[in-house]
């Protein structure tokens, strides 16, 4: 690649790599393990224990491909990250700061499945009350660290905010978009607090309508990731037909 040309063609990898991570998700979490919705916080420690009994078969091969998936979130925040170097003038403090929260934010993902994989390992050797607490750590992990997540979020906004390319990589818009995102999974801190009702980790707040922003914001900037790739691309072959 030519020095100065962004490399197009991996980010686009990268933004691809995020939505493979939702489908992922969305198949193994939902469809495979029936974690979506969660169970409930109010299972006695005996039928959760059945639960992970039951199910452990499908557990395991589930966390096997999320712990492959779940690293995407890595190179897809660092698709992102390319487009904010792009954005920012002199010292890229922006850019080390999403490098920095990304790796965070995959330690996050990792720690779900791993966690998951190890109470299948052999759920009828384990005291049920064990199980209830690990699984309820799972989901704090889950929801609870809604922080890294949305300070990512924060600092897309403040680059789109300061991008000095004419025309900008992203549109306005997108930093709104982003900005409300951060704001609207604050919600998630209360399932501490809550083991029923809207804000208990399955519920219609804390969990359902957190789970659509935050998914739905990662596959909608992949959109707009692949858009912008393409767009980069098309003036680089125009400046080398120049």
């Amino acid at each position: 690649m030519e020095a100065g040309k962004t490399n197009t063609a991996m980010i686009k990898a990268f933004a691809w790599s995020g939505i493979l991570l939702v489908i992922c998700l969305g198949v193994t979490q939902g469809l495979v393990m029936g974690f979506i919705p969660p169970p409930s916080p109010t299972l006695s420690p005996e039928e959760l224990a059945q639960i992970f009994i039951d199910r452990k078969i499908q557990i395991r091969f589930s966390t096997f491909a999320q712990c492959i998936c779940y690293t995407f979130y890595g190179t897809w925040a660092i698709g992102i990250t390319m487009f904010i170097r792009r954005m920012e003038r002199g010292l890229p403090v922006l850019t080390y700061a999403c490098i920095a929260n990304a790796g965070g934010g995959y330690v996050f993902f990792l720690l779900m499945p791993i966690t998951w994989a190890m109470l299948a390992f052999r759920p009828e050797l384990m005291d049920p009350r064990f199980i209830q607490i690990m699984n309820d750590w799972v989901w704090f992990i889950f929801i609870l660290s809604w922080p890294p997540f949305a300070f990512f979020m924060i600092f897309i906004a403040v680059a789109i905010f300061r991008d000095h390319n004419v025309p900008t990589i992203f549109p306005r818009w997108v930093a709104f978009f982003n900005l409300w995102c951060a704001v609207l999974i604050i919600p998630a801190a209360l399932i501490e607090f809550f083991k029923t009702g809207p804000f208990a980790y399955d519920g219609m707040i804390s969990f359902w309508f957190i789970y659509i922003v935050f998914f739905g914001w990662m596959m909608l900037m992949s959109v707009l990731v692949l858009r912008a790739a393409n767009e980069e691309k098309r003036r680089q072959v125009l400046a080398s037909d120049t």
